[in-house]
């Protein structure tokens, strides 16, 4: 299948591509860790690489692909936490992923779909990767972007016996991490990010909810419009959320209603306001 899906990346054989997405995802459903330790899987995942890194439109044929890439990479990461032994031919895999990151910095776990996806969209603005043996190319946001998608789309897949590492693994670092984060759209895929975990997770993400509401706080007062809205959705998530994690936030969810008062009478965008409004009211009835 990798060839496949290698020579229809080349020719941009779109249709081809989606079929060959579709029977990759097919197989890590049904054959689990054994088509994730299949030595093809490194080369799916560079060819996944070069689809998300085309210039697309929303809406459009190349962004469709890319979607289907995003839900193959999310099975990966998935099938790779259930994964209880060394993957087959590891030490050739690791080398060749090694060989294909330039630039890729401590956080990069020798051939882990998990810490690829966390590098990327946590890294810095210069992320480049080579796609061929003289060809390397930027990073730009918008694969960043794919990356903050993957982890969204994961937390929906994540078999339960997973929830827990996946969890573990993922959210401390991109929490870490996201201040850090100079593009605004990329803190708010972050935060869309947040709002996942918190909402597909629920208790599992009990050990840092404290600290996820005070980047929802931080994006409602200081962010972009995208990082409030997705903030504020982020404080919603987090106040429905089970009891023990409410009993966790509540010292904060004082400075949360004084903020989102604050919010309400400002001449913040309107779409800002309403949630805020409608979250306000939520957290008087608490």
């Amino acid at each position: 299948m990798s060839y496949q899906l290698k020579n229809a990346t080349s020719a941009k054989d779109l249709l081809k591509i989606k079929a060959c997405l579709f029977s990759i995802c097919t197989s890590l459903l049904v054959n689990g860790t054994d088509a994730y330790a299949h030595p093809d899987m490194f080369w799916i995942r560079k060819a996944i690489e070069t689809i998300l890194l085309w210039p697309s439109v929303d809406g459009d044929d190349i962004s469709k692909a890319q979607h289907g890439c995003i839900d193959c990479l999310a099975l990966m990461l998935c099938t790779e936490l259930q994964a209880t032994k060394a993957v087959k031919n590891s030490i050739s895999i690791e080398v060749c992923f090694e060989q294909s990151i330039v630039s890729s910095g401590d956080s990069l776990t020798k051939g882990s779909v998990c810490s690829y996806v966390i590098h990327h969209l946590v890294c810095g603005e210069d992320i480049s990767v080579m796609l061929g043996r003289n060809e390397v190319v930027k990073a730009h946001h918008s694969f960043r972007l794919c990356m903050a998608n993957v982890l969204i789309s994961a937390c929906q897949k994540v078999p339960c016996a997973s929830k827990k590492p996946f969890v573990s693994k993922i959210l401390p670092r991109v929490l870490h991490s996201v201040e850090e984060i100079a593009n605004s759209e990329v803190r708010s895929a972050c935060i869309q990010v947040f709002f996942s975990m918190v909402y597909h997770l629920k208790s599992l993400v009990l050990p840092y909810s404290s600290d996820l509401l005070k980047v929802s706080i931080k994006s409602l007062r200081e962010g972009s419009e995208k990082e409030r809205i997705a903030g504020a959705k982020l404080l919603a998530s987090l106040m429905a959320s089970e009891e023990a994690v409410l009993q966790k936030i509540s010292g904060g969810l004082v400075e949360a209603r004084t903020l989102l008062q604050d919010i309400c009478s400002s001449d913040l965008p309107l779409d800002v306001r309403k949630m805020c409004q409608r979250l306000l009211v939520c957290l008087t009835s608490l």
